[in-house]
């Protein structure tokens, strides 16, 4: 059998066969429906495993083909069909992948809080159910139907908190604020692909009169160029001429107030600003909790003493101003903690501290100061701010005094 010929597939019963949807063997109508196939092409298909037992190929005798005609017909593949979730990077639709990145960014919070209320009211049910035990009567039937429940709410909050676990895993390491600006920077990268033009290096003569081939005209707009040439030329320079308009229209500037405008902004203590923050705010966060773990274990231990001991009404007072100093203290601790998690949520503060850090250097390269200026002029800035300190502890001693 030639390796040289084209074939037909047929089965045992003089079926011919052709492609269908999903590249799959269908049966043909007839001969002149059936598909053609190199050697290689129909080897594959038939000759592996219980398909050799079901098809035969079958030589196209007035057919032979050339070396180069079979590399063509390997070469020339059916598109595939692209999509986000595939493990084949060459099926892969980057462009939908991007896009639905973004998308899980974007709505993984919503997601969060929605699982959030869910543990929570489960959390409740099961303190329903322990409170059931604990004050009411049941019998042996009963019992066995609460364990029963008990074990399925347990089961299903577990669920949860597993899902809440992922989605905090995803979070931190890949799905920040920064990862998806990158995202959609390479989505708006990859859908220019499909608009980006030629600029000719040498024969600019030879693209001037051209027809350009273009996926997006339909086969009505080719069979026009085609036969009416100049209009459809017309019709191109007028479609051009219309989409710069339309961005000129568009990349029109406005002049609009901020609030750095009409001032002397001091961008080397903002960039340090920013660099310092994102750099220390996440060991900031964790000092802020170990302070409110601090507070909450003196309360308590406060608490502790009271029931134990006998207060006359100073000593009452006392403990109740004490516990009303630690509650305002804990009570502001939370609030700035707070603000801390809706500054630095869904952000690689390290990633972030990094560019920042990038862009500081940056900075001072541009106002022309140096390493040694920048570290005089920090240590400037911390005497200042300690002799600040000092001023303010003797005024108040003073107004005590």
């Amino acid at each position: 059998m030639g390796t040289d010929l084209l074939y037909y597939i047929m089965d045992y019963s003089g079926n011919y066969y052709k492609l269908g949807q999903g590249d799959q063997l269908v049966v043909a109508t007839d001969q002149h429906d059936a598909e053609t196939f190199t050697f290689a092409q129909a080897n594959g298909r038939v000759n592996v495993g219980k398909k050799a037992a079901f098809y035969c190929m079958v030589p196209i005798e007035d057919k032979s083909v050339s070396t180069v005609k079979e590399i063509i017909y390997d070469e020339v593949t059916d598109e595939i069909e692209k999509n986000a979730s595939s493990y084949d990077l060459s099926e892969m639709d980057w462009g939908e992948y991007l896009t639905h990145f973004i998308y899980l960014v974007s709505g993984i919070k919503n997601y969060r809080d929605y699982l959030a209320k869910k543990h929570s009211d489960i959390d409740q049910k099961i303190c329903d159910i322990l409170h059931y035990i604990e004050l009411c009567e049941t019998n042996d039937d009963e019992a066995i139907d609460l364990i029963e429940l008990l074990r399925v709410c347990r089961e299903n909050r577990r669920e949860i908190k597993d899902e809440l676990q992922r989605i905090e895993y995803f979070q931190v390491n890949l799905g920040t604020n920064a990862n998806a600006t990158k995202a959609k920077q390479a989505l708006k990268a990859i859908k220019g692909l499909e608009t980006r033009k030629y600029k000719p290096r040498k024969y600019d003569e030879l693209f001037e009169n051209c027809v350009l081939k273009d996926k997006r005209l339909q086969r009505d707009d080719i069979y026009e160029a085609e036969v009416n040439k100049p209009n459809f030329e017309r019709r191109v320079n007028a479609r051009h001429t219309e989409d710069e308009d339309r961005e000129e229209i568009i990349n029109v500037e406005e002049r609009n107030y901020t609030p750095y405008d009409g001032k002397e902004n001091d961008w080397l203590s903002f960039a340090r600003q920013q660099a310092e923050f994102y750099r220390n705010a996440g060991q900031y966060i964790t000092n802020l909790k170990l302070d409110i773990a601090e507070i909450d274990k003196e309360i308590e231990d406060i608490l502790l003493e009271t029931e134990a001991a006998n207060c006359n009404v100073a000593q009452g007072y006392k403990v109740f101003k004490r516990l009303k100093e630690l509650r305002l203290e804990r009570k502001s601790k939370t609030g700035e903690l707070d603000c801390l998690y809706a500054l630095t949520d869904y952000i690689d503060c390290d990633s972030l501290a990094d560019t920042c850090e990038a862009n500081l250097e940056e900075v001072k390269s541009i106002v022309g100061i140096s390493e040694a200026d920048d570290k005089q002029d920090v240590k400037q800035q911390v005497e200042s701010s300690m002799q600040e300190e000092i001023h303010v502890v003797e005024n108040i001693e003073d107004m005590v005094g």
